[in-house]
């Protein structure tokens, strides 16, 4: 396509207007609409029309309860010492005040004395722990606002707190609010940290500062936009939404770089270079690059997940923000740069031109490598790791957690269950089941305590009246809100129905979440009981852990037939299709098959490092393809001919390189972060790109020399 100086002079003064204006809208928009805190609570796990949800409701509706906060206070001396008691009594007094806390029990506050805490079942298994050595502090909480109530426990904590006696917290309000806490300060420090990076190699590539200006205020502008637009939706900041800035200024950057690497070989041909021309040039193949990427990012919607759900919809968003982002802004910087063609730029087309000779080999030893990682990783890939594994091992939060996770577990799971021939339960020899089945569930090696019905009863049978009392007024009693209810959150109305309340340990466990509570769930039918409901957040987050693998395996699949059909509707080709099929196909397979060899946990926030790289191989060979199109129809060759190819890659090399180049910089800095996932992510998507590159240059090309038809 041509264009005469008159109409490339009409568009670039249309840039100069619209783009500046576009431009203001965003950040306006941005700063309106936009609040940057992640927002994550215990109840991220799935969407409200989800009947996993649905079925953790209703056990949360028919068994209401709070969440709670642990804190375990541990004595050098004895457990008897009036000063560790002291010490208790103080912490009790001073949580009650924190807004928000309902209620506190601990050694001093609950059973009558210290004895009945060591004798009492229910009191011995919530507050005593590591054989006398330390208590337990409960604060059951009734609020959302975790950021205040951690702060002002954590502050007691730290004040009270001395070379006598060390305070551990835990609880799933305590570990979302670091989650979140960590979250915060990477999206903010290692994201701007990741641009800059960017920005530097982009400079030493393009020595123009105007460039690098214009793909910074492109890329942030693209983030600003989706997060924008994302918030239009109702979906804020969360657990997989904080990091869409990043993959979506990463998803710009590539546009921008391509842009500008054919933008620098169309002046080095001729100085007056229409820029309308150069854009034309470059759109159709971030068009089918970009419709990859939503593609992928799209099949997310429909996962039950809603993380990833949340991210499915945020990165359609993103991809189609990119896109607009990338052609409706940075041109109008573009316009004005002054480019040079760099020497670099044909010694990255020469050197993979160079290694095109030894392609076959270099092919056939990759496949083998291929299948040997994922024949050894692909098994062992850890996709519902431990809550420990958000935490770095050896520091303070870590081994706190994992102190009271290792004295109690730390993550509930709610068993509801009723008798198999359908009596009551508020009777003698229910009682007796109950508790020879509470006995069995503690002895699961995964289960660390049990809460449930039986222990509740078994409290009020120590008092002497209770003792005087039939199992069914007792249980009236302990329902009635004079004696605090608790009877309420154990058993329903009609007496049919209990909640076994167990606290699963973290530490150590080395198998899927729902394989241990497959096990779990076969204990009650051992003592004439059937489970009617499972829930709590260990099962909700077993539950996401496999969404998460099942999204990655069948949308992995997905992804490389959709990517095949779309290389075959651009090139008409069907072994360009095969090619990419292949390169993204095994991409996957060494990534995700090194990080099981490595046994490095795949956790929901570094789990869309794949579906980045991914897009960053499909970008790449789409805009191969396209250039070498151009040429085989300027040349009536076809694709099997190598210079169709050898012409793309003289001139889509270097972009290809710069554009991984500044993406692998840019995310390593994540790896300085304290946070694994975020450390995770960073370094995956780093590797993933750097195996991308050389795919898409090497591999991909010689794959698709290999046949074809005439275009």
């Amino acid at each position: 396509m041509t264009f005469s100086t008159h109409t490339s002079g009409k568009a670039d003064a249309a840039y100069k207007i619209l783009a500046p204006a576009f431009l203001v809208f965003i950040v306006a928009f941005f700063f309106l609409k936009v609040d940057l805190e992640p927002k994550i609570t215990p109840d991220f796990f799935f969407s409200s029309d989800s009947e996993i949800y649905r079925k953790n409701q209703q056990i949360v509706d028919e068994f209401p309860s709070q969440q709670q906060i642990l804190l375990n206070v541990t004595t050098a001396g004895s457990f008897e010492d009036p000063n560790f008691i002291e010490k208790i009594d103080t912490l009790t007094k001073r949580i009650q005040q924190v807004e928000g806390v309902t209620d506190v029990q601990s050694i001093t506050n609950g059973p009558d004395d210290l004895d009945a805490a060591r004798e009492n079942p229910l009191w011995r298994r919530l507050l005593v722990g590591n054989n006398e050595q330390s208590s337990f502090i409960i604060a059951f909480i009734d609020t959302d606002a975790f950021t205040e109530l951690v702060e002002s426990i954590e502050t007691i904590a730290a004040e009270e707190e001395n070379k006598w006696f060390a305070i551990r917290i835990s609880g799933l309000p305590y570990i979302v609010e670091q989650i979140r806490r960590n979250l915060t300060s990477d999206m903010k420090t290692f994201s701007l940290g990741a641009m800059l990076l960017s920005a530097i190699v982009l400079f030493l590539v393009f020595r123009s500062p105007l460039i690098v200006l214009g793909a910074m205020a492109t890329c942030i502008a693209a983030a600003m936009l989706t997060l924008a637009v994302q918030s239009l939706f109702g979906i804020p900041i969360g657990i997989l939404t904080a990091n869409l800035g990043a993959i979506v200024f990463v998803l710009t950057l590539s546009h921008v770089i391509f842009l500008t690497s054919n933008r620098q070989n169309d002046t080095g041909e001729d100085e007056a270079a229409p820029l309308m021309a150069t854009v034309m040039h470059t759109f159709p193949a971030s068009s089918w690059a970009a419709l990859t990427t939503l593609l992928g990012f799209a099949s997310l919607i429909f996962v039950d997940a809603k993380p990833l759900n949340q991210l499915g919809v945020g990165g359609t968003v993103g991809t189609a923000c990119a896109l607009v982002c990338a052609y409706g802004i940075f041109p109008a910087f573009l316009g004005f740069a002054r480019l040079k063609a760099s020497s670099a730029s044909g010694s990255a087309g020469r050197f993979s031109l160079a290694l095109h000779g030894k392609a076959k080999g270099i092919t056939v030893t990759l496949l083998v490598l291929t299948l040997g990682v994922a024949t050894v990783g692909l098994p062992r890939l850890n996709t519902d790791p431990s809550l420990l594994s958000y935490f770095k091992e050896e520091s303070e939060l870590h081994n706190g957690i994992y102190y009271v996770d290792e004295n109690g577990g730390s993550n509930p799971l709610l068993l509801v269950v009723r008798r198999e021939n359908l009596e009551k339960l508020d009777n003698s020899e229910s009682y007796e089941k109950m508790w020879d089945m509470q006995q069995a569930l503690s002895e699961h090696e995964a289960v660390g305590s049990v809460i449930s019905l039986p222990v509740i009863m078994a409290e009020g049978d120590e008092h002497w009246l209770g003792q005087l009392l039939p199992w069914n007024l007792l249980l009236d009693i302990l329902s009635d809100p004079d004696y605090g209810a608790v009877a309420k959150s154990f058993v329903t109305e009609d007496r049919t129905h209990a909640l076994f309340m167990l606290r699963m340990r973290e530490s150590g466990r080395e198998r899927d979440r729902l394989d241990i509570i497959s096990e779990v769930e076969k204990i009650p039918a051992l003592h004439g009981f059937e489970i009617t409901l499972t829930g709590g957040t260990y099962y909700l987050q077993g539950e996401l852990a496999a969404s998460v693998a099942r999204s990655m395996t069948t949308g992995v699949i997905t992804l490389i037939i959709m990517f095949g059909v779309i290389a075959f509707l651009v090139s008409g080709a069907v072994m360009v299709a095969v090619a990419v099929m292949v390169c993204a196909g095994v991409i996957s397979a060494l990534l995700l098959g090194g990080l099981g060899a490595l046994g490095m946990p795949v956790d929901i926030i570094s789990s869309p490092a794949i579906n980045i790289c991914l897009g960053l191989i499909v970008d790449d060979m789409i805009h191969i393809t396209v250039t070498a199109k151009r040429t085989l129809k300027a040349k009536t060759l076809s694709f099997k001919d190598w210079q169709v190819w050898k012409a793309a890659l003289e001139t889509q090399s270097w972009p290809a390189f710069v554009s991984t180049l500044a993406i692998m910089i840019g995310f390593s800095v994540f790896a300085l972060s304290d946070f694994p996932p975020s450390q995770r992510f960073g370094v995956e998507i780093a590797i993933g790109a750097g195996i991308a590159v050389f795919l898409a240059l090497i591999i991909f090309p010689y794959i698709a020399s290999k046949g074809g038809r005439k275009a």
